[in-house]
């Protein structure tokens, strides 16, 4: 499977056992590095890891020592963070204990840990004492290994989201947090054992051994930890509903207006949130307004479309998320388009690991063109969210193996562009029953694609045509150009197309804006309810007019 892309492994009882490097690990490791990313993060300084283990850098894509605060790659080091001054070692040799110093850190003895808590507290320094087994370490405030490793990702231009990291002591829990999976050998220390995703059975340089060729790398196995997992809603008894942050796969179902695209929105929302990269294939211009998040980019096919490859490449410096809106474009052009875009996103998670998750709405248009569906659509892909009002057209297969089934019941509403409470919709968990659920608030706002209608271009057959005077009729291709043409017609055409609902059938069957269609259905209402009785009026005026100048004549 594509998914991970990246181990980090500490060295002291992980890769080594008494000093001596694991011979199995080291052999698994160069086996990997053809798929794999691989770095040590390790709290030793560079000179001492070169005179204990010469060459062992050439192992690996990037080192990361003291214990996150310098950086390697390559020939070149960067320091993360500013060296500890010679006030911290001076106050420390005048109490008597043994330092030695790295181009950041100053390590000491463990026992000594408590007279260097001390020492900073007494220079008021902005410092921390970081213990690993036996020895202690002081380092500037928020420098771990998982700053570190992040850092390294950052240089390789990988996520942590797609890494696994792999530790045996205190100073390693922050490695594993900072990865989407944390590993702990089974020789690790109790405090980081009982906060690892994954316990391996193997001790030392065995249980790296075991990872490397296990199934979760082999991509015969998935997982998504718990605390990766992430809140879109409530259960009607209070429980949360929780969905993996990566590699699941969700249908979401729902007729028109059900509220699909606001549950879709809302999983990219999250997802975004917890620093996940996401495409949003928007063939309707409904997901426009998730552009509004921090790290989220909006391509706007009408004005400009790169090729899937270069589209790819916009996310990937920052491992940024996507907004592809193609509601610009015509039919034929999307699924030109969309033909092309499942191998280049399949080429850039092979290499990089994302996007994360590919979220590709109106699913059913795609999948109906066979030369346009994924690779392996058959099965429900990993990091895959569909949106259809025609689940009948997904592939059995897909609907079989997919992890997630939402299907989307009515919107609740709420004020333009405010804070939503979330459509009612049931979720089904494999083939577990569905339950039903209040889907959570979303914070970008949530816009329909007739909004986008208000400037793009509509197909011929789906633009307004005004009742012709003479000559040729006046058609709007955008609802900017319909507002236009209502202010200036004339009055024969207005009432013309207002006897008839023309108006609200329009913005209703075509817009779909459910809630302009609703208004201006009102209007015709009280047009044809006003016109009724102005007729009326009219009609007894007339037998009134004439019943008076010749009496008589209005009986029946």
């Amino acid at each position: 499977m594509w998914y991970f892309r990246a181990v980090a492994l500490d060295l002291d009882g992980t890769l080594t056992e008494d000093d001596h490097l694991a011979d199995v690990a080291m052999d698994c490791i160069k086996a990997s590095r053809h798929e794999l990313r691989m770095i040590l993060v390790t709290g030793r300084t560079f000179d001492h890891l070169q005179a204990a283990f010469p060459g062992l850098g050439s192992e690996f894509d990037a080192l990361v020592t003291e214990n996150g605060a310098v950086l390697h790659t390559g020939a070149s080091a960067r320091l993360l963070a500013s060296p500890i001054g010679p006030p911290v070692r001076h106050a420390l040799a005048d109490r008597g204990v043994a330092t030695t110093t790295g181009r950041v850190l100053v390590a000491l003895a463990g026992r000594d840990a408590a007279t260097a808590a001390d020492v900073i507290t007494g220079l008021g320094l902005d410092h921390q004492v970081v213990h690993n087994r036996g020895a202690a370490m002081i380092l500037p405030a928020g420098v771990t290994k998982g700053t570190g490793l992040v850092a390294a990702l950052d240089e390789l231009g990988l996520s942590a989201h797609n890494t696994i990291a792999v530790g045996d002591a205190e100073n390693d829990l922050a490695l594993l947090q900072a990865a989407e999976v944390g590993a702990a050998v089974a020789n690790a220390v109790p405090s980081l054992a009982g906060h690892a995703d994954l316990r391996l059975d193997s001790r030392d340089g065995a249980g790296v051994a075991e990872l490397l060729t296990g199934p979760l790398l082999a991509g015969q196995q998935r997982m998504c930890p718990r605390r990766r997992w992430l809140q879109i809603g409530a259960f009607d008894d209070g429980q949360p509903v929780l969905v993996p942050g990566s590699q699941g796969s969700m249908l979401i179902a729902g007729e028109t207006g059900a509220g699909k695209s606001y549950l879709a929105g809302l999983l990219a929302e999250r997802w975004i949130e917890a620093g996940y990269a996401v495409l949003i294939i928007d063939p309707e211009g409904d997901h426009v307004g998730l552009a509004q998040r921090p790290g989220v980019h909006l391509v706007d096919a009408a004005a400009y479309l790169p090729s899937p490859a270069d589209l790819l490449a916009i996310a990937r410096p920052g491992r940024a998320s996507l907004v592809l809106d193609l509601s610009g474009l015509t039919t034929a052009e999307k699924s030109g388009y969309l033909r092309r875009l499942p191998a280049s996103i399949a080429a850039e998670r092979a290499e990089h690991g994302i996007p994360h998750w590919v979220i590709i709405d109106e699913a059913h248009a795609w999948l109906q063109d066979d030369a346009a569906q994924p690779p392996h659509s058959g099965i429900a892909e990993p990091g895959t969210c569909m949106v259809t009002w025609r689940p009948d057209v997904m592939p059995a297969a897909f609907r079989d193996s997919v992890d997630f089934t939402f299907a989307a019941a009515a919107m609740i509403s709420a004020e333009h562009n405010a804070p939503m409470a979330g459509p009612r919709a049931t979720v089904s968990v494999g083939r577990q029953p569905p339950r039903p659920f209040t889907a959570a608030a979303r914070v970008s706002p949530h816009v329909r694609h007739q909004h986008k209608y208000a400037v793009t271009d509509l197909s011929p057959h789906r633009r307004f045509y005004f009742r012709a005077q003479d000559g040729e009729p006046e058609t709007a291709a955008t609802l900017e150009e319909f507002s236009r043409h209502v202010r200036h017609c004339d009055p024969a055409v207005l009432g013309y197309h207002l006897s008839r609902g023309d108006f609200s059938r329009w913005v209703t069957g075509t817009l779909a804006d459910f809630r302009l269609g609703t208004d201006l259905a009102a209007i015709e209402r009280d047009l044809s309810f006003r016109q009724a009785a102005e007729l009326e009026r009219a009609r007894h005026r007339i037998i009134h007019t004439i019943d008076s100048r010749y009496p008589g004549t209005g009986q029946p």
